[in-house]
């Protein structure tokens, strides 16, 4: 049947999938596209092997899954991805109501932690699928991310270098306060900010190891190919979700694929203050797939 793969349908998955599809053969690998959200949803049942998905999903679950080493997607400071975008300055949200976009889950999370550790707030928390105008008429604040973010932001006329070093930002000619998440989180701890992780199955790395092992060999290819041919993807591709190509190169420079050792010192220290948060029983231990012996 071939190897099941999950593929984000935002911009910052689109270098690694390019060149995965572009320049490796692909027969064996059948590929269904979604959110963040519901990507994990389908590896959690068995319905995909293999995904980037929420870093969050992993450490829920990890019992079902091995991380792919070497491969995540990440930030150190702003991201320009996920953002919060607000009515009031961030110091008057306690107590406020503030909507979630559904299309997500480790930046939910990664708000929850935030607001507590960095302002001491007290929230409610509210799912929706409505649009930022429409969310924005009813709640003081909502949480957006992915291409959604990138649009909103450049539609506020939003240019995310400031001038100061603190993590709010007003966008001129607009009534919004706009915070970086990544930025924020970097505030906090001084280390990276692990979004995604690429996952596999544990079922699915001992049935298909050898494929398994294939495809991640692929994807550390097409990861160190997609860093040196950023503005040819960007050329070929000329607009992605109505995001123009200089757009594109800008955003996907501020992205890490990588999954080194800062990372991954990231990565638990959020896994502590989920725990700590309530979100997850434990910080689970990181275990990783052993690509077969060739």
């Amino acid at each position: 049947m071939g190897l099941r793969i999950g593929q984000i349908n935002y911009s910052n998955c689109v270098p690694i999938f390019n060149m995965l599809k572009k320049r490796h053969d692909c027969s064996k690998y059948i590929f269904s596209e979604g959110t963040p959200s519901e990507l994990n949803k389908l590896i959690s049942c068995g319905r995909i092997d293999i995904s980037p998905s929420s870093s969050i999903e992993y450490a829920i679950n990890p019992e079902k899954y091995l991380i792919l080493p070497q491969l995540s997607i990440s930030s150190t400071g702003r991201v320009e991805s996920i953002l919060l975008f607000s009515k009031l300055p961030i110091e008057e949200l306690n107590k406020r109501t503030i909507a979630l976009t559904k299309a997500s889950a480790t930046s939910t999370v990664l708000l929850r932690i935030l607001l507590k550790r960095l302002y001491n707030h007290s929230n409610i928390f509210v799912d929706t699928k409505m649009s930022l105008k429409g969310g924005l008429k009813r709640y003081p604040a909502y949480l957006l991310i992915g291409d959604d973010a990138l649009r909103e932001a450049a539609s506020c006329k939003l240019s995310m270098k400031t001038k100061n070093q603190n993590s709010k930002h007003r966008a001129p000619n607009s009534e919004l306060y706009i915070y970086d998440l990544g930025k924020m989180w970097h505030k906090l701890t001084g280390k990276p900010f692990v979004f995604a992780l690429w996952i596999v199955r544990r079922d699915a790395a001992i049935s298909q190891k050898g494929l398994v092992t294939r495809f991640y060999k692929d994807l550390l290819l097409s990861k160190e190919e997609a860093y040196i041919n950023l503005k040819k993807i960007a050329r070929d591709i000329k607009y992605y979700n109505n995001i123009d190509s200089e757009r594109l190169i800008k955003y996907w420079k501020t992205i890490s694929y990588d999954l080194g050792r800062k990372h991954i010192d990231g990565l638990l220290e959020f896994y502590r203050y989920a725990e700590k948060t309530g979100v997850i029983k434990r910080a689970p231990e990181l275990n990783f797939f052993e690509p077969a012996a060739t």
